[in-house]
Parts: structure tokens; C-alpha cells; sequence
């Protein structure tokens, strides 16, 4: 052990006198430990929060979506073959879209109106969980994993394309816009289009009958709230849109590498095609958070800022009571270089101590929040508020080290004068007066 190291540790157990000294490092020490912590803590659940959006967006929506600048798409099996074949692509689905009214004998409600094929919906959304959701919901059943969702799930999408006992074309709709529309499983809603056909008293609004065969939850109050499912052919028909559909949606292996895989695939499919990928249509959501994720980085940082003020403080103190063991030193032959590293040293441990303990804690409170419900249920979310029902926590070692090294940077920054300080002192002018 180099003597400057075993100074530096001795410097930081003052004797009685100086208890006072002591007190301000365990000050600096435990606001180094909160601030690491803290900034630990909240990284990790913006950045679970950002995750669960992310999953509950694309579970509505596929990573990719094809679309034709002449409007409806008429050749979608060929598109969608390409796109199979495309490599990188998981799935790829048909869909039409269309916004209508949702009316039942009690309420009426907007609603965008989506047409599926219930063969291959389920490869580019979550759609089966949503409904594996909705039908367990209310029943008390354990919670199940995403598999046996979707397995509930696909029951009752495949019913999507089969006949009901009513007669009436099957149709999907949302947990919050059933609870508006004051209907169950096995209800008759109607479905209302404003482009209906050309009467003696101008366009009259095009009305058809369904009947509910279930209700999916995405967990998202705006998707729960405003779209219904019916099959593809019906769509087409309710539409009039003969054999065409709105787009192809397709889902890529790498969420990440979709504005390239769409780019790619629109390529080869060539004029009129074009796709949009899930970053360009949420980008000023996800744009947000991530400026509100840096913006939380840097309030928090100032904690640890403040901490390494008081190392600063700290440090200036000691050099102060230890001016004499200082000019003893240089007098035996130590160097301006040495008393640096001595106080470099004490401030060094400090910061490090702090900083370890304090990714250490955060970490374990992370750990806790991700693994124990109980933890997590104490502070209930809104889910009319928030898109979440308890705390979304997303460990991710790389921030964890960033904090730690910038931490510790930080803290070593702080050492710097004071240290600098204690090194050009005077031997002769410390000793005058002892």
C-alpha cells in the first residue's frame, strides 16, 4: 500500500477534536449514495415506462405498415407474399381502416373500425392477448403468461370469420367501449358509416347490424375506448371497397431496424408503394420521452453535484487542520505531486464509496420493484391517467455504469483544487507559528 493511499484513509478518521471533519464526509458520503441512487431509480422506470408504451403501441399497431399513394390497395396478396419473403419479416397481415359510430340501445360512441383477417392479425399485433385479457377479466383467474393469452386469445378471433347463431356479422370491440355502450358478449350493436349511398335527399349514412363475440383490453384507455374488429370481408362490404384493402401490416424480428427494412421492402415492391414505420408515426411521443428521460438525468445529477461540493468542503477542512502534518511531509521529503495524491486519495474514497453503495441500492430497489407485486401495487396508477397499472422498471446495466463513471468523475473533478491547494503550500510559513 503506497503511503499516500494509507494518509489519505487515515485523514478521513479524524480524532475528537476534529470529529466535526468526519461528520461533513459522512454527509458528503450518504448525499453521493441518495443521488446515485435516485438517478438509478428514476432512469430505470422512465425507461420501463418507455418499454411498456412502446409494447402496448405495437401491439396495436405493426412495426411496418404498406401503404399505396393510389389510395386502397388492390393487389395486397402480392404485396404481402413479398413481404413474407422479405428477409427479416415475422408476419404480415391485410387491414382496412375506417372510422364510423358504435350504437347500441343504450349509448352511442365514435370508433375506428379496423377489418382483419383473423388468420394473420395476430402475427403482426397483439391482438390475441387483448382479447386473452378481456376474456379473463372480471373471472378472478390467475394471471396467465402471454402464450396462454394469446391461446385464449385466437379462440375467439378465429370466430371473427365464422357465422353467428344471430346471423349477424361478428364484431370486436374494446373493454372501455363496451362499458360506454353498456353491452356484453352476445349484445347487437350497429355500426354506422357516414359514406353511405347516394339517396333523393342527398348521401344518407350506411347502418349495419352485429353482434359482439368478444371484448379484447390492450390495457390503453385511447385503443380500449375507440376500435372494433370485424372480419375483412365484411369490412370490404361495409365499405364498399370491393376486394381492396387500406394496407399490408408487417412485423420485423428487429423493431429497431424497421425504418430500414421498410425502406427496403418498398424498394422492391416500387411504385406506388411506400411504407411507415412505428418511429415515424409516434415520434413525437417517443422524441418526448426521451427529452424528459435527459431532462430528469441532469435534475437528479445536480444531487450528486451537490455531493461532490460537499467533498469539496470536506477536503478544503483538512487541508486547513492538517497544515502542520503537511509541512512535516515536505520537510521529510515528500513531493508537491505526493501531498496531490494524498488529498486526490481522501476525496477519491469518498466518491467511490458513495457511488458503490449508492448503484448498489438502487439497483436492489429496482430489483424489488420488477420482482415483488406487493412493492409495486402500493402506489396504484390511474389507468384512466396512465397507460400502466403499476410501476414499469427496465434494468439496463449500461446506465447503471454511465451513472457510476460520471459519478465518480464527477467526485474526482471535486478533489481538484482543494488538493491542488494543499500541494503548493508553504512548509516554512505552516511551521512558523507551531
Amino acid at each position: 500500500m503506497k503511503y499516500e493511499f494509507f494518509i489519505g484513509l487515515r485523514y478521513l478518521s479524524s480524532r475528537r477534536k476534529q470529529k466535526f471533519t468526519s461528520i461533513i464526509g459522512i454527509i458528503s458520503v450518504l448525499g453521493v449514495i441518495i443521488g446515485v441512487m435516485a438517478l438509478n431509480v428514476v432512469l430505470a422506470v422512465m425507461g420501463g415506462f418507455e418499454e411498456e408504451l412502446r409494447e402496448k403501441i405495437l401491439g396495436v399497431s405493426s412495426h411496418v405498415v404498406v401503404l399505396s399513394y393510389d389510395g386502397p390497395m388492390e393487389d395486397y396478396s402480392k404485396v404481402k407474399d413479398e413481404a413474407l419473403n422479405f428477409p427479416g419479416v415475422i408476419g404480415a397481415s391485410p387491414f382496412i381502416y375506417g372510422q364510423g359510430m358504435i350504437s347500441s340501445d343504450r349509448n352511442v360512441s365514435g370508433s375506428v373500425i379496423r377489418g382483419v383477417d383473423p388468420l394473420t392479425a395476430g402475427e403482426v399485433t397483439s391482438i390475441e392477448q387483448a382479447i386473452g385479457n378481456g376474456v379473463i377479466r372480471g373471472k378472478g383467474a390467475k394471471k396467465l403468461s402471454d402464450e396462454e393469452l394469446s391461446e385464449l386469445g385466437r379462440e375467439v378471433l378465429v370466430k371473427l370469420s365464422a357465422e353467428t347463431e344471430s346471423g349477424r356479422p361478428p364484431v370486436l370491440i374494446g373493454k372501455e367501449l363496451a362499458a360506454n355502450l353498456g353491452v356484453i358478449e352476445g349484445d347487437e350493436v350497429s355500426l354506422v358509416s357516414p359514406f353511405g349511398k347516394l339517396g333523393p335527399f342527398g348521401q344518407t349514412a350506411k347502418v349495419k347490424k352485429y353482434e359482439v363475440i368478444g371484448i379484447f383490453d390492450y390495457g390503453m384507455i385511447e385503443y380500449d375506448s375507440s376500435i372494433s374488429y370485424i372480419n375483412l370481408p365484411d369490412a370490404m362490404d361495409f365499405f364498399d371497397m370491393e376486394e381492396q384493402v387500406s394496407g399490408v401490416e408487417v412485423k420485423v424480428k428487429d423493431i429497431y431496424n424497421a425504418k430500414k427494412m421498410g425502406n427496403e421492402l418498398t424498394s422492391v415492391l416500387g411504385f406506388p408503394y411506400y411504407a411507415r414505420n412505428w418511429e415515424e408515426v409516434n415520434i413525437r411521443l417517443f422524441k418526448a420521452l426521451r427529452l424528459e428521460r435527459i431532462g430528469v438525468a441532469i435534475i437528479l445529477g445536480l444531487i450528486i453535484l451537490v455531493a461532490a461540493l460537499n467533498i469539496v468542503s470536506t477536503l478544503i477542512m483538512v487541508v486547513m487542520e492538517k497544515g502542520r502534518d503537511i509541512a512535516i511531509l515536505r520537510a521529510m521529503g515528500a513531493t508537491k505531486n505526493s501531498i496531490l495524491r494524498i488529498f486526490i486519495t481522501e476525496g477519491m474514497i469518498i466518491g467511490t464509496i458513495g457511488t458503490l453503495l449508492g448503484t448498489a441500492l438502487g439497483y436492489g430497489i429496482c430489483y424489488m420493484l420488477k420482482t415483488s407485486e406487493t412493492i409495486r401495487q402500493l402506489i396504484p396508477f390511474d389507468n384512466n391517467v396512465y397507460p400502466i397499472s403499476d410501476f414499469p422498471v427496465k434494468i439496463e446495466p449500461f446506465y447503471f455504469i454511465i451513472v457510476a463513471v460520471f459519478s465518480i468523475l464527477i467526485c474526482f473533478i471535486a478533489t481538484l483544487y482543494p488538493s491542488f491547494h494543499a500541494s503548493r503550500k508553504d512548509p516554512i510559513e505552516a511551521l512558523r507559528y507551531e
